[in-house]
Formats: structure tokens, C-alpha cells, sequence
């Protein structure tokens, strides 16, 4: 899905070209439960229910904008298969998920990765986005202490042809950290 197909304000956005790497990461064509920790504008958690419509996708967030304009986006794009709860990971949900995307920890890195212990099935997928290194680290550590399998971290630079005066450049986007992994099968 284009960035532009998005209602847009300033709250931080999953760009597309990352949307579409962490999406196939997640390996949804096998998941039924998918949760969107820190769902900014909804834009990951839109995508993976329109691309999967019979994907049941929970999102949280805590930001009141952001709460704002993943509601609006819900809504624009008519997936009623995604649900939003409000606030900051984690929180108490029902049931366990396939896959698990994290695009914002809030500080909570640790406790994010004991919480999905028990959320998430043997054997389902975790991406996590970061744009600083010390966060992607950190999580890479937490998933290997944890024994998760398939740990990748990929380095990702995105950018975008752009005029300027009579010819083009690329503007580059902020570098992203995708971390995935899988959890052990008990």
C-alpha cells in the first residue's frame, strides 16, 4: 500500500518499503491472530488486514493522537477486522497471537518480551522496528537469552526520487533495524 493512501499528521508512520519487508518477515499467510504493539497511524496493522482479510489483527497504543488517527485510518479503509486498545504495552489481552509486530516499546523492551512469552504460539514470528541501534541491540540480546530461533537483523535504507531545482535526487529516509525471530517450539 502507497504511504499517500494514509491519513497522515505528525505522528511517526511505518514507511512502505519497511511496511512490506516486516509484513513477509511475519510470515502471515500462516497466522490467523496478529498484534501491532505501538500501531502509530495503523498503517501495519491496515496493510496485514487488507492483504489477509480473515487475519484477526489487534493493535495498542498509548499515544492519544496516534490512538486518533489509527481510528480514522480503521475506518477509511474498512477493516473490520482490526481492533485497537488503548495503552502501553503490555496490557492484558486474550488468547495468543501468530505474529507479533512491534514498531514502538515505549521504554518497555524487556517487559514487552516476557509478556509476549506467553502471548505468542511456539513457533510464532516476532518483528521488531528500531532507528536507533542500541534498541535493535537490546532486542537482539533479549531474543537469543530467551532461545528464540531464526534471529535476522536487517539494516534497511529506503529513498525516494525527488525534484530539485531542473533535476532529481534521492531523498533518503531515516534508516530502519528490522529484528525478527521465532519463538522456540515447547
Amino acid at each position: 500500500m502507497k504511504d499517500s493512501e494514509f491519513i497522515r499528521t505528525k505522528v511517526p508512520m511505518t514507511k512502505e518499503e519497511i511496511r512490506a519487508i516486516s509484513l513477509d518477515k511475519l510470515q502471515l499467510h500462516k497466522a490467523k491472530r496478529m498484534l501491532d504493539v505501538g500501531s502509530g497511524t495503523g498503517s501495519v496493522s491496515i496493510q496485514a488486514a487488507r492483504t489477509y482479510p480473515k487475519l484477526e489483527v489487534v493493535a495498542i497504543e498509548r499515544n492519544p493522537d496516534a490512538i486518533d488517527l489509527t481510528r480514522q485510518n480503521i475506518k477509511h479503509f474498512q477493516c473490520d477486522n482490526v481492533t485497537l486498545h488503548e495503552g502501553l504495552a503490555p496490557i492484558t489481552l486474550d488468547g495468543q497471537f501468530d505474529a507479533v509486530f512491534v514498531g514502538g516499546t515505549g521504554g518497555n523492551m524487556q517487559e514487552i518480551f516476557e509478556w509476549l512469552k506467553d502471548l505468542l504460539v511456539p513457533e510464532g514470528r516476532l518483528v521488531l522496528n528500531f532507528i536507533l541501534l542500541e534498541n535493535a541491540l537490546e532486542a537482539a540480546q533479549l531474543a537469543q537469552e530467551m532461545g528464540w530461533e531464526e534471529l535476522e537483523i536487517t539494516s534497511i535504507q529506503a529513498s525516494r526520487w525527488t525534484a530539485l531545482g531542473k533535476g532529481h535526487y534521492f531523498k533518503p529516509q531515516n534508516p530502519t533495524i528490522i529484528v525478527s525471530c521465532q519463538k522456540k517450539k515447547e
